[in-house]
């Protein structure tokens, strides 16, 4: 069931669910890449970015220290300018962002009211000291809070940029404090994530049983559309619409509603009612969608492959 606003909206497939977990996951992965000539660049200024200590050699020192560090040249000194560690500060907190989408997903998929997922299970995680029962979303709490301290720390970061002149008053030391916690909190966040993945258990025989909890409710866009082409989108909008209304009120199957209603018989007849119930046919482009994802990450994972060889 795909959820808006904490209810049953329409169908999807968890496929789906879990491309859009990995779809921004891809996106971040890029940001970083792209982001190495910016953040890996020489500092080499002398005292107020002017090199005047090395008279008419500055700028073949700071050429040579750059190719001894293997660091980007940049076009000036920058001690002041910290836009570079705001930069990937707001890399991480986007990757703890997504995290903690994925994480608070997984906790909710956990509940016992809808127990569609469940973290890779072993002797003593997750369970409660006074309620043997539980299996708690342990990891999906470590990401979480990894991933609330992320976002609490840049702040600081961004405003740290705000240096006083040619070297800042504190602001570049509250750096030191902040951003290896960030960067430390981010990796701790994705290696949970990934041992939380890679052991993640999917209750496909709960996950239909939900799409059923409502009497057919969650088909009402699907039923609609089919009757618009007879009736126009409004009064069929309505019409189910106070089928399902009927519906919940009396416990019943919305089907059950649509057959005695006679616009409904003669839109679709009864067959066609029936058909629309079905979720499996109501999931649209779905299927497409996930192939686009895995298509992106086969593609970066080749890129990888091939920078690692030293062929790109």
């Amino acid at each position: 069931a795909g959820r808006t606003f904490m209810q049953q909206a329409l169908p999807v497939t968890f496929g789906l669910r879990a491309a859009g977990w990995l779809s921004p996951l891809l996106r971040a992965r890029q940001r970083l890449g792209e982001m190495k000539p910016r953040l890996f660049a020489l500092q080499f200024g002398g005292a107020v970015g002017t090199l005047a200590s090395l008279g008419a050699d500055g700028l073949r020192v700071q050429e040579a220290l750059a190719g001894q560090l293997d660091l980007a040249m940049p076009d000036m000194p920058w001690h002041s300018a910290r836009d570079r560690f705001a930069e990937l500060a707001g890399k991480c907190a986007l990757i703890a962002g997504t995290l903690a989408k994925i994480a608070g997903d997984i906790a909710l998929l956990m509940q016992s009211e809808i127990g569609e997922l469940a973290e890779p299970a072993e002797t003593g995680r997750g369970g409660s000291s006074t309620m043997p029962q539980k299996r708690n979303p342990v990891a999906a709490i470590a990401i979480l809070a990894a991933c609330e301290k992320v976002q609490a720390l840049l702040p600081l970061m961004n405003r740290s940029m705000a240096a006083d002149h040619e070297r800042g008053t504190g602001s570049w030391h509250a750096e030191w404090l902040a951003l290896p916690e960030i960067v430390v909190l981010t990796a701790s966040a994705l290696a949970a994530m990934r041992e939380l993945a890679g052991g993640l258990e999917v209750d496909t025989v709960r996950m239909r049983e939900n799409l059923d909890l409502t009497g057919g409710l969650i088909m009402s866009e699907a039923v609609m559309m089919a009757l618009a082409p007879a009736l126009g989108r409004l009064a069929a909008h309505d019409l189910v619409a106070h089928a399902g209304a009927r519906a919940a009120a009396e416990g019943r199957h919305l089907k059950d509603i649509l057959a005695e209603d006679t616009r409904a018989r003669e839109a679709l007849s009864t067959e066609g009612i029936e058909d629309l119930f079905d979720p499996v046919t109501y999931t649209g482009q779905a299927g497409a969608f996930v192939d686009r994802v895995l298509a992106e990450a086969a593609a970066q994972e080749h890129g990888a492959t091939r920078r690692e060889a030293g062929d790109d």
